[in-house]
């Protein structure tokens, strides 16, 4: 499923990209209240769209998975709107959790993260990743490259996690809750690309430090207060591979 905030400039691409994988008809597009005309753009390329008024990144994450769960989907892979997105590796996320390996497979965009000459992260959102890797491992002992939103989850998990992020945290909180429980946690390379358009969180500082900000108070909650289902979701115990 994918979040789309004002993303006109990206989406043709991606659209394009999607119909030629002979994934268009798989993705639920979520808008969140877009000015630019994106909805109109899915649309006449053939997408599905479900709109979802209330502002923040969590909202239509959630409407688009539930939704997809109503429909018997099994598994819910998110991907950004904006083209950073490989979707030809949405597949290498999914199957994992489809063959029962894996709970939740996160995209590792370790490179960008790290700095590497092509398809490099501007420097904030470098600090902010590396920040984050960080406080999953002192706090948490989870030990994650990167946190980045392109990942795959079991969408009865993802329902019994109770993600309470609505803003900047929601990949966060899904990755943390998801080790409290013991899920297993994957991660795969994933391929950062340049978005089209201006970033509307890791494309300025104040923007960054906004994310910072939220994720900060998600985590210290979260370590604070703990987290756990309400009755044994997973058999097996937690499996984590880096990337």
């Amino acid at each position: 499923m994918v979040p789309v905030l004002d993303e006109a400039e990206a989406l043709p691409g991606l659209l394009d990209e999607l119909a030629a994988l002979g994934l268009l008809d798989l993705s639920l597009f979520v808008d969140n209240g877009s000015r630019d005309g994106s909805p109109a753009l899915i649309a006449a390329a053939g997408g599905e769209v479900l709109r979802e008024p209330r502002r923040g990144y969590g909202y239509p994450c959630l409407t688009g998975a539930r939704a997809a769960a109503a429909r018997g989907a099994s598994v819910v892979v998110f991907m950004e709107a904006d083209g950073t997105d490989d979707p030809a590796q949405a597949e290498l996320l999914a199957r994992p959790v489809l063959e029962g390996a894996a709970d939740l497979v996160v995209g590792s965009r370790r490179d960008a993260v790290c700095g590497s000459s092509t398809g490099r992260m501007p420097l904030h959102q470098r600090l902010g990743n590396r920040w984050l890797a960080i406080c999953f491992a002192v706090l948490f002992g989870l030990r994650l490259s990167d946190d980045g939103p392109f990942r795959a989850i079991r969408t009865d998990l993802l329902e019994r996690l109770r993600l309470e992020e609505r803003a900047y945290a929601f990949p966060t909180e899904m990755a943390v809750k998801a080790h409290l429980v013991g899920a297993r946690i994957m991660t795969r390379a994933a391929r950062y690309r340049q978005r089209a358009g201006r970033s509307k969180i890791a494309g300025t500082w104040a923007g960054s430090l906004r994310a910072v900000r939220d994720i900060t108070w998600c985590l210290v909650r979260l370590r604070s207060r703990g987290f756990a289902l309400d009755a044994p979701a997973i058999s097996a115990g937690p499996v984590r591979r880096r990337q």
